[in-house]
């Protein structure tokens, strides 16, 4: 029965201890004993943390505004390429093209290319 006791009193120890931070935190007992600027550095290095996550937290919502904003011009630019391969792909037309060159007088020829066979060092051969 001794060891019940012996362990019940160790609970009600182990809860004054939690207890006892934050009744000195709540009442100001914490900081008139001097444990704030014993862990001042602490502290510090803490208030450092917080403030790097929060400008973190600032910095990834710009870059994502960002990429958003890239994606939609990329969209814009992509849509665009389209409709001009389409315009491309329109004016590139056999029939359109042999339409547009008639104007300069030069026309699509009906017969096809003729096969020209020449000897071997014909070309070296005329020019001595």
């Amino acid at each position: 029965m001794s060891k019940g006791k012996g362990n019940s009193k160790e609970d009600v120890v182990k809860k004054k201890r939690v207890s006892l931070p934050l009744k000195g935190l709540v009442s100001g007992d914490m900081f008139s004993r001097g444990v704030v600027t014993k862990n001042l550095s602490f502290l510090l290095f803490v208030a450092l943390l917080m403030l790097l996550y929060i400008g973190y937290g600032y910095y990834v919502d710009n870059t994502v505004r960002k990429v958003v904003r890239e994606e939609r011009i990329e969209g814009d630019l992509y849509s665009e390429l389209q409709s001009l391969m389409e315009v491309y792909d329109q004016e590139s037309l056999r029939s359109k093209v042999a339409n547009d060159v008639t104007v300069s007088g030069l026309f699509e020829t009906k017969d096809p290319p003729r096969v020209v066979l020449v000897e071997n060092n014909f070309y070296n051969k005329s020019a001595e």
